[in-house]
């Protein structure tokens, strides 16, 4: 019998009937969730080609999302493959993409990239990509990492042997995923990289272009010697300040790694109670149930035969330790899974979770799953992928979200093995839609980390509180986009939004309107609106501007209202000048 709240769909599988209540967003008036397959159309008309399932290219592709060229949309790297060629689409700012490789200088062919990730380590005001490989007996020199830097002009450069990056593990060289986070909180980015035959190596940001490889002073534990790395993510889970490392790992070897703030790392993982997936594969840390402390989901493999797979984990963080819940949420199944991400689909206020699956049979055709989230203070799911229109049974590995059409909802992005890109668009509609989507520029501010990583955002709609943290990490060898996301269902604005940037300053804003928005890190000097240390006629036009555009961050009294308080607060600020 179904039991629920909002429509109610049914699905089948393995011949039984399942329930599938699609619920409605807290606030009233919900929204209808439903994602359409665009792959062709948009003009991802690529993927990945191998010659089978030959090697550890069978863990490959994946993905990696950032506005390559700055104008204000999201372009796609997608890894190519043994047998294909790497490529690049550039969103043309509709939601279309072309394809640009070879006039950018990325596209590789017939080496075996693994993973990508996307970051601004040179602080040059372009994001740059981090491309992992492995070796594959036959197939010549395969194994050479690449650091694409940006020019900024339209094109790359390979600069990896220059930053020291070129060949990570000692071992066959074999990196899966990779995550830039600024662990030091000196201002830079820094470079993880995941090894799955025990090449695990943390490489801190000289700030001169280049990088050290400090796996062996930097942690306390077994990270060269156990885990079998596959999707890293620097993420503060104890609230300290301080970004933690989260590794998810295959057979049992996943790891929390407590930053001690002092440029070490400890190895928590017994006291925190996880590395309980047989297979640790994608990776999704995420406040799932609304209580501003981050959850971790964790891909793997369901059982087969009596063996010890352990299907999916989902650990919610009990302030101090996690508490294993997947099954008890409904999100332990799924099949062999890879790629997930936690996101907001229906604009209801809670995340949600998507996660893809295959393998050599019997996991060759499992779906890519959508579960919504159920308001669950405990964490809870139910499986609408059906309903929702996802269809997807392909070889999936790598999985992203983001906006591709800048219509405010957040679409799927799916690189299979051996199988062209799949897509879905999410063609969210109904009177609970809203959403505030925030981009962070932080180039004023030396002391933090380019586009808002390790940034903390909660914001308030409806009475409801939510909690985002931007860490830009792995959720299996791919990259979301690099922003925090808020559905806020039918509200005419959030009530309150709190940034905490790393270090500890904050900025409060009032009654922001659904939208997208970037907001700068002023916190030195709040009136250098241009962001060049220089206080002039220029910064007092563009708040005006921003003023009059009704910009969150040019309410200065941080009131809700645009009146001449803002204005004689802009004044103030301007004449105290920068600190």
């Amino acid at each position: 019998m179904c039991v629920g709240v909002g429509r109610i769909a049914l699905r089948r599988r393995n011949g039984f009937v399942l329930c599938a209540v699609v619920f409605a967003a807290a606030s009233s008036g919900a929204a209808d969730l439903h994602f359409t397959p665009a792959a062709p159309v948009v003009g991802l008309t690529g993927g990945h080609a191998t010659d089978g399932f030959t090697g550890m290219q069978t863990m490959a592709p994946g993905l990696a999302v950032g506005d390559f060229d700055r104008d204000g949309d999201q372009d796609v790297f997608a890894i190519g493959g043994s047998e294909g060629v790497d490529q690049l689409y550039i969103n043309r700012g509709d939601g279309m993409f072309d394809e640009r490789a070879a006039a950018w200088g990325v596209d590789a062919a017939g080496v075996i990239h693994t993973g990508a990730s996307v970051g601004d380590y040179d602080n040059d005001g372009d994001l740059d990509i981090f491309v992992t490989a492995v070796v594959v007996q036959g197939v010549g020199d395969t194994a050479r990492c690449v650091l694409y830097r940006n020019n900024g002009d339209g094109s790359f450069t390979d600069v990896a042997d220059d930053a020291g990056v070129r060949f990570v593990a000692p071992f066959l060289n074999d990196s899966f995923g990779s995550a830039f986070g600024d662990y030091d909180l000196d201002g830079d980015l820094d470079l993880f990289v995941a090894g799955w035959t025990g090449g695990n190596h943390l490489f801190r940001n000289n700030g001169d272009g280049t990088f050290t490889r400090v796996t062996g002073s930097a942690f306390i534990g077994d990270l060269l010697e156990i885990p079998r790395g596959f999707s890293p993510r620097f993420c503060d889970i104890d609230g300290d300040g301080w970004p933690d490392l989260l590794l998810a790992a295959d057979f049992f070897t996943g790891r929390v790694y407590i930053n001690n703030g002092d440029g070490t790392f400890t190895n928590r993982t017994a006291e925190w109670g996880v590395g309980l997936a047989s297979n640790g594969m994608g990776s999704a840390p995420a406040d799932v149930n609304n209580d501003g402390l981050i959850d971790w989901y964790v891909t793997s493999r369901v059982q087969l035969d009596g063996d010890d797979g352990s299907g999916n984990m989902l650990y919610i963080n009990r302030n101090g330790f996690f508490e294993e819940r997947s099954r008890a949420a409904g999100v332990n199944g799924g099949g062999w899974g890879w790629g997930t991400d936690a996101v907001d689909f229906d604009h209801d206020g809670w995340l949600d979770i998507a996660a893809t699956n295959g393998f050599p049979p019997p996991f060759d055709h499992d779906p890519t799953t959508i579960w919504l989230n159920t308001h669950d203070p405990d964490g809870a799911f139910v499986d609408v992928t059906a309903a929702v229109g996802v269809s997807d049974t392909g070889q999936g590995r790598g999985l992203v979200t983001f906006d591709a059409d800048n219509d405010g909802d957040r679409d799927l992005l799916i690189a299979g093995n051996n199988e062209p890109l799949t897509y879905y668009r999410n063609d969210l509609t109904g009177d609970g839609a809203g959403a505030i989507t925030l981009f962070f520029d932080t180039s004023g501010e030396p002391t933090m980390a380019p586009d808002g990583f390790g940034v903390r955002v909660d914001l308030v709609a409806g009475g409801e509180p939510q909690h985002r943290y931007l860490d830009g990490g792995c959720t299996y060898l791919s990259q979301s986009e690099l922003s925090v996301h808020f559905g806020i269902g039918s509200n005419a604005a959030a009530e309150s939004v709190r940034i905490t940037w790393p270090g500890g300053a904050r900025t409060d804003l009032a009654n922001v309107r659904p939208g997208r928005y970037t907001i700068t890190a002023r916190v030195s000097c709040p009136a250098d609106w241009r962001r060049d240390g220089v206080l002039d006629l220029k910064d007092a036009l563009d708040w005006s501007a921003d003023f009059i555009d009704r910009h969150p961050q040019a309410d200065m009294t941080a009131d809700g209202v645009f009146d001449l308080d803002d204005v004689m607060a802009f004044l103030l600020a301007f004449h105290e000048g920068c600190s």
